[in-house]
C-alpha cells in the first residue's frame, strides 16, 4: 500500500488541489467581488461541467433525459435565488469574481470526475485522508499571505468550535460520504442531487428565521425536483 501511495502521489496532489486548495481559495476570494447569492447560482454550474467531463473522460452515458434534467434543476436553483440579486449594481471587479466562482465549479466537477478514477484503486477513507492532508499543506502559503496567523491563538472558544464543526462533520465526514457516492453512482447524478439543497434551506429559514416562502421558491423547488428526477431516472441510451 505504501509503495502504491507513493506512486500515486501526483494523482492525490491533483485531487487535493482541485478538491481542497484551489476550490476554497477561488471560492473565498471570489466572494470579495460578488454577493453570496450570485455565488450560489454560479457555483451550481458544477453539475453541467461534470456532465460534460464524465461523458468525455469516464464514458458515462449522456442522453436527452440526463441533459434536460441537469438544466431544468439548474434553472430551478436560479429561480429560487435570483430574487435576491435583483436591484444590485455591478462593480468593475465583479466579472473577476464571476470567473473565479466559475473556476470553483469547474474544480469541484473535475475533482468528482477524476476522483472516481482514483476511487477504483483506493478506499474512500484512504483517498479522503490523502486529499485533505495534501490539500491542507498546499493551503499554508495562502493562509500565510493573509498575515493574520497570530490571531489564531487568541481566538474564542466559539471560533474554535466553529472551525472544528467545519473541519470534521462539514468537511471530512462529508467528503468520505461524497467519495463513496461517486465511487458507486454516475458523477452527474450525484452532483445534480446538490440542487436539492435550497429546498430544505428555504424550509428551515421559514421555521427558524421566519422568512417567507414565496411563489418563486415553490416554483424553483418544483423545477429542481423535476430536474433531479429526470436525471436520476435517465438510462444509458445516448443522445
Amino acid at each position: 500500500m505504501k509503495i502504491a501511495l507513493q506512486a500515486d502521489f501526483w494523482s492525490f496532489s491533483i485531487l487535493a488541489l482541485l478538491g481542497v486548495t484551489l476550490l476554497y481559495v477561488l471560492q473565498f476570494y471570489s466572494l470579495k467581488y460578488i454577493s453570496a447569492t450570485e455565488g450560489s447560482v454560479i457555483i451550481n454550474f458544477h453539475a453541467i461541467f461534470a456532465m460534460l467531463l464524465s461523458a468525455l473522460l469516464l464514458k458515462e452515458p449522456l442522453n436527452k433525459l440526463k441533459v434536460a434534467g441537469v438544466f431544468v434543476a439548474f434553472f430551478g436553483v436560479v429561480v429560487i435565488t435570483i430574487r435576491s440579486i435583483t436591484g444590485t449594481t455591478m462593480n468593475f471587479a465583479e466579472p473577476l469574481g464571476v470567473l473565479m466562482m466559475m473556476a470553483t465549479a469547474l474544480c469541484w466537477a473535475s475533482y468528482s470526475v477524476y476522483g472516481k478514477k482514483i476511487l477504483q484503486k483506493y478506499s474512500t477513507q484512504v483517498t479522503t485522508s490523502c486529499v485533505f492532508l495534501l490539500g491542507t499543506i498546499y493551503l499554508i502559503p495562502f493562509a500565510m499571505s493573509e498575515g493574520e496567523l497570530s490571531s489564531i491563538a487568541s481566538s474564542s472558544p466559539i471560533v474554535w468550535l466553529s472551525v472544528i464543526f467545519l473541519a470534521i462533520p462539514s468537511s471530512v465526514v462529508s467528503y468520505i460520504l461524497w467519495n463513496k457516492l461517486i465511487q458507486e453512482i454516475d458523477v452527474t447524478k450525484v452532483l445534480v442531487s446538490l440542487y436539492l439543497i435550497p429546498i430544505p434551506t428555504a424550509i428551515l429559514s421559514y421555521i427558524i428565521l421566519g422568512e417567507t416562502i414565496t411563489y418563486s421558491v415553490i416554483a424553483g423547488a418544483g423545477l429542481i425536483i423535476a430536474g433531479v428526477y429526470l436525471t436520476e431516472s435517465s438510462r444509458g441510451n445516448p443522445i
